[in-house]
């Protein structure tokens, strides 16, 4: 590409990018100037927050909720406003990168300003760091944020509950020194989902405050309030309003809906087209690709496994709901001659992969067998199948056709054997069924 190339693709990229006035208000990381529909979440926060003037505040607080339900927003919104008008600091970590809580600690330290430590240095001199670095601060309260708290708890080894514990503990000695010290774990489940020791608990309380799924109407107001400075031309209502119903249906995702709306428009930009219903249809589709690409990537072997699994499922048999018990049965038939995880170590996994987004679960009764639990992929398999093991996929999808091509030949078969009456051929029919089931489903 020559210069005067180069300049003309800029060209035509900013004449693309001129339907918007301010694309920041479609970040995620826009912290915005309002926040709709959590008002009772944040006079929760800042009534534990304030506590502090009473010479009191709690250890910790419990965030939870489903993703893209605004409770990373709404504690940034409390705490940089609450930091303007009163002695308040904070430190916001995102441990979603961290596989160790070693490296969640550095995380931290990285976020205050610290140099990472080495793992042969311990973790009690990550706290004793933390400490001085809220020392030097001399504020009244310090608030440590811990988003994607749930992280912690993936590392067995690192003995998360004993990381917790130190933490805690530390706010004794700050306290000793004029500084209160409260810590706000940000998940999507509830903080007594996890494996924290007696004496941790009996330290922390029970301050909780849950976030629910965005409706589909404050949603529309949320991407009204956006569109209105980040767009030059007013967006058409419909756009919104279906923008609004896909992310809904996916447990009321405000993010998502955002960045429909975001990526809706920047593919009509590029199209010099109005914006439209198909447009967002196709977003959709960009989007998730995107984001299960993102959520595999960091994730273990095992993980892709077990999604996998679900989407062999779901692919081969054209069926969404499936149990734990079939897919603890694929995974260990893709898992092939290593080693596979106990069948509540898939539970959990199963769990986790809930819990961010890739697939949603129902419990139901099965009589006098007690509950059972069934999980659904909220994206399609090949997205999947193509994000964990492109090559594995392409196996898979040659199987389909095999087996649509056997299932034609056993008609032919049939047909024979009605006009045949014979009884050997009926049975090699049979036969020839369960050999075909047996080796599509691996069962």
């Amino acid at each position: 590409m020559k210069k005067k190339d180069f300049a003309n693709l800029v060209s035509k990229v900013e004449t693309q990018n001129q339907n918007f006035s301010d694309k920041s208000y479609l970040s995620t990381l826009n912290i915005s100037s309002s926040i709709i529909g959590r008002e009772k979440q944040i006079e929760e926060l800042v009534r534990l927050f304030l506590d502090y003037k009473s010479g009191f505040v709690v250890p910790f607080v419990s965030i939870y909720g489903r993703s893209g339900s605004g409770k990373s927003t709404v504690v940034k919104f409390v705490c940089q406003n609450l930091k303007d008008e009163v002695n308040i600091d904070y430190c916001f970590a995102n441990l979603r990168k961290a596989k160790t809580v070693f490296g969640a600690a550095n995380i931290i330290l990285g976020e205050m300003g610290q140099p990472s430590l080495k793992s042969a240095q311990g973790i009690n001199l990550c706290i004793d760091k933390i400490g001085q670095s809220i020392f030097t601060l001399k504020s009244s309260l310090y608030v440590l944020v811990l988003d994607e708290f749930d992280v912690l708890f993936f590392d067995k080894r690192g003995r998360p509950s004993d990381f917790l514990y130190k933490l805690v503990t530390l706010s004794e000695s700050l306290q000793r020194n004029g500084i209160l010290f409260c810590i706000v774990g940000i998940a999507n489940n509830v903080l007594s989902e996890f494996e924290i020791d007696d004496r941790v608990r009996s330290r922390i309380g029970s301050s909780e405050i849950f976030f629910e799924p965005y409706s589909k109407k404050e949603i529309i107001q949320i991407l009204k309030d956006k569109s209105k400075h980040a767009f030059l031309r007013k967006i058409p209502s419909k756009i919104m309003e279906y923008c609004a119903e896909v992310s809904s249906q996916e447990h009321g995702d405000a993010r998502r809906a955002v960045d429909l709306l975001r990526v809706s428009a920047e593919i009509a930009s590029k199209n010099q087209e109005s914006l439209s219903v198909n447009h967002v249809n196709t977003a959709s589709d960009i989007l998730q690709k995107d984001r299960t690409e993102q959520i595999l990537s960091g994730s273990s072997f095992q993980f892709k496994c077990v999604c996998s699994s679900i989407a062999r499922l779901s692919y081969l048999l054209e069926q969404e709901w499936h149990s734990t018990f079939a897919i603890y049965n694929q995974y260990k038939m893709i898992i092939g001659d290593k080693k596979p995880l106990t069948y509540r170590r898939i539970s959990e996994i199963l769990t986790e992969i809930a819990n961010t987004g890739l697939a949603i679960s129902q419990t139901s009764s099965k009589g006098r067998h007690g509950y059972g639990t069934q999980f659904k992929l909220t994206i399609t398999p090949e997205i999947v199948g193509t994000s964990c093991f492109p090559e594995w996929w392409n196996h898979i999808q040659d199987e389909k056709k095999n087996y649509v091509q056997s299932l034609k030949e056993r008609k032919q078969l049939s047909y024979m054997s009605k006009n045949s009456n014979g009884k050997n051929l009926s049975k090699r029919l049979d036969d020839i069924q369960d050999n075909m089931w047996s080796n599509y489903v691996g069962s």
